[in-house]
């Protein structure tokens, strides 16, 4: 039979790792919910758990589960390493998921290219493209990103540098350092907006040569008919198109020279429309 009697465990505080309280971030300088190992840098300590590392980073995966002497140590050396810069690695990969931001987002990179942290530079490049740039900023962040392979950044890039000149760019103190694939790209999509700007001018151009064209035609519709009823008051088919109204204005001309005058301006007007339009 099974003592009725409760069954009490007994603790020493000073050894049991401390629990990660709800919403609190996390310190990593005490043992702390199950954590198993030790990472030492500047002669700083930040516990942490393998499993959680593992997760992100395949070249701590394989530290842990192959060969290494590391697999079974408590303490990895991270020689060369920055404290405060791992410290945030670990803050920004652990489940209080700290954000990618200005302040952390430049250093994040290098550290996640070094451990093959994929979906860190994800949430890198994620930062990075909701952030504005100007056409100048876009050719730093192009360099970037593709020094990082953030593809979609690259692409972002492109579309925003795509508005400064050629002279620009080559005076950008970054010039020298677009690699070739983004420097074609960029090429393209300025040669491609140049292209789309001179057709939505020319465009606009023959819009308006259209507007003064049938404005002039109008006019001399207008003209005609005036003329014809001087001419002829008791008219009742008057002139409409415009083949007559000009004939009837040539026959006035030849007797006015006030006609004479404004059929000489408009034929100007004109022919400075039609010409190259036609040529």
């Amino acid at each position: 039979m099974w003592s009725s009697c409760p069954v009490k465990f007994t603790t020493n505080p000073k050894q049991t790792p401390m629990m990660q309280k709800k919403g609190s971030v996390p310190d990593f300088t005490e043992p702390w919910h199950l954590s198993d190992a030790v990472l030492v840098v500047e002669e700083k300590k930040f516990h942490f758990h393998k499993g959680t590392l593992s997760m992100w980073s395949p070249v701590f995966e394989r530290i842990f589960s192959s060969d290494f002497k590391e697999k079974f140590a408590s303490e990895i050396p991270l020689p060369g390493k920055d404290a405060s810069e791992i410290k945030e690695l670990l803050l920004v990969i652990y489940p209080t998921s700290k954000p990618i931001g200005e302040t952390n987002c430049y250093f994040l990179l290098p550290l996640a290219r070094e451990y093959q942290m994929d979906q860190l530079t994800e949430r890198c490049e994620k930062y990075l493209l909701q952030r504005e740039k100007t056409p100048h900023q876009a050719i730093d962040f192009l360099v970037l990103a593709n020094e990082f392979n953030m593809e979609d950044l690259c692409k972002q890039c492109v579309e925003i540098a795509k508005h400064m000149s050629i002279t620009e760019v080559r005076r950008h103190e970054k010039y020298a350092m677009i690699a070739p694939e983004e420097g074609r790209q960029l090429a393209e999509r300025r040669v491609e907006l140049l292209e789309n700007k001179m057709q939505s001018s020319e465009q606009r151009v023959n819009s308006v040569k259209k507007e003064v064209k049938d404005v002039c035609e109008w006019g001399l519709k207008e003209m005609g008919r005036v003329l014809y009823q001087k001419k002829s008051p008791e008219g009742r088919r008057i002139p409409r198109a415009l083949s007559d109204c000009l004939k009837l204005i040539e026959e006035t001309a030849s007797e006015s020279v006030e006609v004479a005058v404004m059929i000489q301006l408009v034929q100007h007007r004109l022919r400075s429309i039609y010409e190259p339009m036609y040529s």
